[in-house]
């Protein structure tokens, strides 16, 4: 017994020396692959001497029920394995740190307390070794492991999920910004508060960049400052958070709860007005994009703060909430541990009525309902009317007339209801301004005029009704037109243009030049097309500047294949639906390239064939529909080339086309390649191989990796 001790001790004791000499020349490591390797299992190797001291400290409580000599050589082999994995742990921390950022404060404290905390288990094992005549010293050294072991994880904690992650869920008050703050403190730090500061704050500074500091924030990080002012696409903040999920560099990284899709285009936004961090959210134009989604935002945020509170119903189990979201509808409860359920909608061309009657299986759950932007009816309010919990509705610039308002009588807990940007008027507001539990109504850019506007406010001074006039000298910016028909266009079908201010003429173009309000083509009834077209469009009235330009890429049915054969496989990330989805009519989402239309292809070209019958017309140029988000390595193709015959053995190269590629970061777009064909004779059969980019540029953060293509439709003319 002597013996195994001496010799457990010395391996122990050459452990501790090894582990302050590392310490103490830290900043002289350079560390292979293999022990960055090891550093990073430093999570999973910190539990074993946790256990083993929790299991060390319980032991005597139960001795009793052991003899002697068994209890000492079951205490012995625990403080010694407790004491080695202790010293290997804070190792592999050593390791760690070396590898990233974090606060000095923070990870000096984690890391003193860890090498403590080896050294404590280490005199612990001496204790018991060498003091088994006295406790006092044994147990004196457990108390101080203990107490070391429970600051250590509390550094640790913070240096994993930031400052007061275990206290946070006591903390029931939310400060609110005053009502004459900036945009910034109203809408942009909230998510940076919710979704980043965790990793960025002064404890844990990941890449030296604080955000719970607005000085620190502005001065940026490591890599100097996170957003170049009015180009969101080179903002490096928006760059990161546009990466593939499984990347590094994506932010926030996997496992930590990502930003939602209004919460990026409000960060967008900012940052395009200016990312002016004293500009109030009044101080923006009525029609300016930020100050529409930043005013609905913070109606949430005000309604969320107010209600944190213990509701009656049961939650929804995990499985249905998982069921519940698709890449178009969101569904998530208002905070953690709480039953209330929140749900967004996204992508207008995809809405359906069905999505909302789905959302019946959480109706108890559900408080919250943003709608904002999508075609709900004044009829789907019957449906909204069974969610009986329900206390916010968002139905900003949805087709709304107001006639189906009395439906919402039933909601007894509706406090705030958002109709800015709809047709309905001040007399049918008369339902929902008669429920005694409502506060907030926003109804700005209305019918209702202003006269009944004043009338409504004198007469229900217990509702704060948010107005904003429109007086003809003022100088305002347009919205953008609003293409009615996305996605693809069958034969005869025409492209449809509206604008939700009346009296707002529309001027477009086909041939790829810039609209202007006298020249440009007027928009008087849908535009026929025959072939996939580039649109571009804005919006002119007296008294207003015209819009900004809508451009999008009007995809039309062409020639059907009777065929249409993958001939590589797509990434397994990104199967599409195979064959079927090269032409099934059927568009991918800017938004979601894992939405089951696009294929996408990094280690190898896209490669498809297409058959043709006999009495085919010849193909006169071919499209490929294919995405494009710089931020997330997906470029054009690099080439393409079309290959054509009467079937695979017989066809010949006969077009190849070089694609010219981006010299600086992008917005995220639909693109349209568009191949002319030479007179040729009418092929049954052709093939098309896009190839992705080798390397990325040197001016890409990926630089040197290779670029991914996602086609998502290939169309024939």
């Amino acid at each position: 017994m002597r013996r195994s001790s001496a010799f457990i001790l010395n391996v122990i004791f050459f452990f501790q020396v090894l582990l302050l000499f590392l310490f103490y020349f830290e900043d002289r490591l350079s560390l292979p692959p293999w022990l960055q390797v090891a550093g990073r299992l430093h999570p999973a190797m910190m539990h074993l001497p946790i256990a083993g001291l929790i299991f060390a400290f319980v032991l005597p409580w139960v001795g009793s029920r052991f003899k002697k000599k068994a209890y000492n050589k079951i205490t012995l082999t625990v403080l010694s394995l407790t004491s080695l994995t202790a010293a290997f742990t804070a190792l592999m921390g050593i390791f760690l740190a070396a590898q990233g950022d974090y606060g000095t404060e923070a990870l000096a404290q984690h890391k003193n307390s860890g090498i403590i905390l080896s050294i404590l288990s280490y005199l612990l094992v001496l204790a018991f070794v060498y003091g088994r005549k006295s406790r006092v010293v044994y147990n004196s050294v457990m108390l101080f492991t203990v107490g070391t072991l429970l600051f250590t994880g509390h550094t640790g904690s913070v240096l994993t999920h930031g400052e007061n992650f275990v206290l946070a869920p006591l903390k029931k008050s939310v400060a609110t910004p005053p009502a004459d703050a900036s945009a910034y403190d109203q809408v942009i730090y909230p998510i940076l508060e919710k979704k980043c500061t965790s990793c960025h704050n002064s404890s844990k500074a990941k890449g030296k960049l604080v955000m719970t500091s607005l000085a620190e924030f502005t001065k940026g990080g490591k890599q100097g400052k996170e957003w170049v002012a009015g180009k969101p696409s080179e903002s490096r903040m928006i760059q990161y958070i546009h990466l593939p999920l499984s990347d590094d560099d994506h932010m926030p990284p996997d496992g930590k709860p990502q930003l939602t899709r209004p919460e990026i285009k409000l960060l967008e936004y900012w940052i395009a007005s200016g990312a002016d961090v004293e500009k109030k959210l009044t101080d923006f134009a009525e029609t300016d994009s930020f100050r529409i989604l930043g005013a609905a935002a913070l109606a949430m945020t005000k309604t969320t703060v107010r209600e944190e509170k213990t509701y009656s119903f049961s939650a929804a189990s995990e499985e249905t909430i998982r069921k519940m979201n698709t890449p178009f509808r969101s569904v998530f409860p208002l905070y953690q541990g709480s039953p209330a359920l929140q749900a967004d909608f996204f992508v207008r061309g995809s809405f359906q009525a069905s999505a909302l009657e789905e959302l019946l299986e959480v109706k108890e759950q559900l408080v919250i309902l943003n709608l904002s932007k999508m075609p709900v009816t004044d009829n789907d309010l019957k449906v909204i009317g069974n969610f009986v919990n329900l206390e916010n509705i968002n139905l900003n610039f949805s087709a709304l007339d107001g006639s189906g308002l009395a439906s919402l009588q039933s909601l007894k807990n509706l406090s705030s209801l958002s109709l800015a940007g709809t047709s309905v008027t001040g007399q049918r507001l008369a339902p929902v301004l008669a429920m005694p539990s409502m506060r907030e109504l926003y109804v700005w850019n209305t019918k209702i005029t202003e006269d009944e506007k004043a009338k409504l406010a004198a007469a229900h001074p217990g509702i704060r009704i948010f107005t904003t006039p429109f007086t003809d000298d003022q100088m305002l910016k347009l919205g953008k037109p609003i293409l009615v028909n996305e996605g693809v266009l069958k034969k005869g079908d025409a492209v449809a243009l509206r604008h939700p201010m009346p009296g707002v003429t529309i001027r477009y173009t086909l041939d790829g030049t810039a609209p202007d309000s006298v020249s440009s083509n007027r928009y008087d009834k849908p535009i026929p097309l025959t072939a996939t077209a580039t649109l571009r469009a804005i919006a002119c009235r007296d008294g207003w500047y015209c819009s900004e330009v809508l451009e999008t890429i009007c995809f039309v049915e062409g020639h059907q294949p009777l065929r249409a054969q993958l001939l590589t496989k797509p990434d397994k990330q990104y199967p599409g639906e195979g064959d079927k989805s090269l032409a099934d009519g059927r568009k991918g989402f800017i938004e979601d390239f894992k939405e089951p239309s696009w294929l996408g292809y990094k280690d190898g070209p896209f490669s498809a064939a297409f058959e043709f019958a006999g009495d085919s017309p010849a193909v006169q140029s071919i499209v490929i529909s294919y995405g494009k988000n710089i931020g997330s390595y997906i470029f054009p193709p690099e080439t393409v080339e079309v290959w054509a015959g009467k079937n695979s053995r017989d066809a010949r190269l006969i077009q190849t086309v070089k694609i010219s590629q981006p010299t600086t970061y992008e917005s995220p777009q639909m693109s349209a390649l568009v191949i002319p064909l030479k007179s040729t004779p009418p092929y049954t059969y052709y093939k098309v191989i896009a190839k992705p980019v080798a390397k990325l540029p040197a001016w890409h953060s990926g630089k040197g990796q290779k670029g991914w293509v996602f086609v998502d439709e290939v169309f024939f003319y």
